[in-house]
């Protein structure tokens, strides 16, 4: 079993001629019916980014759904970012978590982007939900899969990494919503605490016992000028990289403003976070981005497709 989550179990798979494979079993999926879940799985399996999850196949039946994925064999970033705390661990260093938050970026552009239409939304951004290939780039993965959530079943969002905006009606995921979530993903890189984690001691400085409000935290120790003490301890063994640093904090405190018309798109995301990496960006970027969303769906050249079973 490679682990457990508000959609389903995910277990690893090996075939008879090797490869390695994931796959989710699904959990009180709120399908419709079956043509509804293949018409989804269909438009998912389409999908096609360097930092995507690529949706290899699906199984519907009546009791049981299953959706198979690649592995990625160096799992994800919330192993990289707490586990192993204890000591003898290696920390996760600055470069590469710049690195995964610049591919993160790029894959969920791509969602946001591929199909104006459809105004795909991942839904679920997580730390458990990005993960890393044999090659050591970020994949997100479990995109597209919030449509399936059961009316009873709020777990998947109930989650510190919420926009404030889908609290408490029952409203469903939007893009906006989506990089609040990736706003909360980028404080946990640069702090190294993790939003899903209840801090039942912590009412006098979060305000409640429950998910760490990240980010309010964070602009409370900033509001202070307490800036530095926003990082993650094991960073402050490299040198020169606080500008690095504040500058990320900055986008990440912009992505979870509490009015979505006042966050970034994730275009402009991906196109600051190259900027602090001295990525090169040309000035046709987010034209460039946002010119896949003038597409009248998915074409076959960035679509493979799932297979059904």
């Amino acid at each position: 079993m490679l682990g457990k989550g508000g959609f389903g179990t995910a277990y690893k798979a090996v075939l008879d001629d090797g490869n390695v494979l994931a796959v989710k079993r699904l959990k009180d999926a709120n399908v419709g019916g079956k043509r509804e879940f293949e018409q989804q799985m269909e438009v998912l399996g389409r999908l096609r980014h360097p930092n995507l999850v690529s949706l290899k196949a699906y199984y519907f039946a009546r009791e049981e759904k299953l959706l198979v994925y690649d592995y990625m064999p160096n799992g994800s970033l919330f192993w990289l970012l707490h586990g192993n705390r204890g000591p003898g661990r290696t920390p996760l260093d600055w470069t590469t978590r710049l690195k995964v938050a610049a591919g993160a970026a790029r894959g969920l552009a791509f969602i946001h982007y591929t199909c104006k239409a459809l105004k795909l939304t991942h839904g679920n951004i997580k730390s458990t939900n990005v993960l890393l290939d044999k090659s050591g780039d970020a994949r997100v993965s479990d995109f597209g899969l919030t449509i399936f959530a059961s009316p009873t079943n709020n777990a998947p969002r109930s989650n510190g990494y919420r926009a404030p905006e889908l609290s408490s009606d029952g409203r469903k995921p939007t893009q906006k919503s989506d990089v609040y979530s990736f706003g909360v993903l980028l404080l946990e890189i640069l702090t190294g605490k993790c939003p899903s984690v209840v801090d039942n001691g912590g009412a006098a400085v979060y305000g409640y016992g429950g998910p760490l409000d990240l980010p309010r935290w964070v602009q409370s120790v900033v509001r202070e000028e307490w800036t530095a003490e926003v990082f993650d301890l094991e960073l402050m063994r490299y040198k020169d990289i606080e500008e690095e640093m504040v500058g990320l904090l900055q986008i990440a405190m912009a992505c979870t403003s509490a009015s979505p018309d006042q966050r970034p798109k994730i275009s402009h995301v991906v196109k600051m976070i190259d900027e602090i990496r001295g990525v090169e960006v040309s000035p046709s970027h987010d034209q460039a981005l946002d010119s896949v969303s003038d597409s009248p769906c998915l074409s076959e050249d960035t679509c493979g497709g799932a297979v059904s079973q």
